[in-house]
C-alpha cells in the first residue's frame, strides 16, 4: 500500500514538475516581448536581467502602429484569416464528408494520399504552389495567399472531418434518403448540424495557423508590400530605428499581432475542447 502511494506520489511531482516547467517555457517568451515592449531602445540595448523597463512608455506602440503602417496589416491579416479560415472549413467539410459516405473508385487511393500529404511540411509545397498561383496569375494578390494558405490545411482537416464523421451512424443518412434528400441535402441538412463541434476546432486551428503565417505572405508579396499581414510587417519594424535593429519596437508590434490570436483562444477554447474531445469518442 505505502509503495503504491508512493509511486503515485512520484509519478503526480513528476507529472506537475514538468507542466510547470513547460508552462514557464512557454509563458517566459510572452512575458519577456511584453517587459521589451515598454523599453526605450536604448534601455533594451543595455540588456542585463531586468525584465520590466526602469521607466514605461507607450511610444514604440504608437510608433508602430502609425508610422509603420500597422494599420494597413492588421487589415490584410483580417483579410487573409477570415477568407482562409471561411474556405478551409467550407472545402474540407464536404470532402470529409464524402469521403465517409460516398463509394467510389479510388477512394482508398486518395484517401492514402491524403494521409501522405499530411507528412509534407509548407518549405516543400509552397514552392509549387508559388509557381503554380504565378501562371495563374494569382501572384501578389490577397487571393494567391489564401488558396496557397487553404490548400495547406486540406489534408490534415479533411481527414479529421472524414474520421469524425465516420463516428455518425449512416442509418442517419438512410433514413434522410428515405424521406428524398440527395446526398448533398442530407450533409448540408442533416450532418453539418451534427459536425460543427470539429468544425469549430478546424476554424480555430486555421485561424491560428492563417494569423501566424509568415513564409506563404512574404513570398507572395515580395514586389507587393501594401499586401503584407501583420506576421511580416512586424518583421519590418526593425528597421523603424535610426539605423540601430528596433527590437522594442518589434517587440510592441508583436504584443499587439498576439493579441487577436489570444482573444479568440480565451472565447473559442471550449469549442476547441469540445470538438477534440467528441472526435476522440467518435473515433
Amino acid at each position: 500500500m505505502n509503495k503504491t502511494l508512493k509511486k503515485f506520489s512520484l509519478s503526480k511531482v513528476l507529472c506537475y514538475g514538468l507542466l510547470i516547467i513547460a508552462t514557464l517555457l512557454t509563458v517566459f517568451p510572452l512575458i519577456y516581448a511584453f517587459g521589451g515592449s515598454f523599453k526605450s531602445l536604448e534601455e533594451f540595448l543595455k540588456g542585463g536581467t531586468q525584465i520590466f523597463p526602469t521607466e514605461w512608455t507607450l511610444s514604440n506602440y504608437v510608433t508602430a502602429w502609425t508610422q509603420a503602417n500597422f494599420g494597413r496589416y492588421t487589415w490584410n491579416s483580417i483579410q487573409y484569416t477570415a477568407l482562409s479560415v471561411g474556405l478551409t472549413v467550407l472545402t474540407t467539410a464536404m470532402t470529409g464528408y464524402v469521403l465517409s459516405r460516398a463509394e467510389f473508385k479510388g477512394k482508398k487511393l486518395l484517401q492514402g494520399s491524403m494521409g501522405f500529404m499530411i507528412f509534407l511540411i509548407g518549405a516543400v509545397t509552397i514552392y509549387p504552389i508559388f509557381r503554380l498561383s504565378k501562371s495563374l496569375g494569382l501572384l501578389n494578390s490577397i487571393w494567391g495567399m489564401v488558396i496557397a494558405q487553404v490548400a495547406s490545411g486540406q489534408a490534415m482537416f479533411t481527414i479529421i472531418i472524414m474520421g469524425y464523421c465516420d463516428g455518425i451512424s449512416k442509418e442517419i443518412d438512410e433514413a434522410a434518403n428515405i424521406d428524398g434528400t440527395t446526398f448533398f441535402q442530407t450533409f448540408y441538412m442533416i450532418i453539418l448540424p451534427l459536425i460543427k463541434p470539429i468544425l469549430a476546432t478546424v476554424a480555430l486551428l486555421t485561424f491560428r495557423d492563417t494569423w501566424n503565417n509568415f513564409m506563404t505572405p512574404l513570398a507572395f508579396t515580395l514586389s507587393k508590400p501594401e499586401l503584407r499581414p501583420l506576421t511580416v510587417g512586424v518583421v519590418m519594424l526593425k528597421d523603424q530605428g535610426d539605423g540601430v535593429t528596433a527590437w522594442n519596437i518589434m517587440l510592441a508590434g508583436t504584443i499587439m499581432a498576439l493579441v487577436p490570436i489570444l482573444i479568440a483562444y480565451v472565447f473559442l477554447n471550449k469549442y476547441f475542447v469540445a470538438g477534440v474531445t467528441d472526435g476522440a469518442v467518435k473515433g
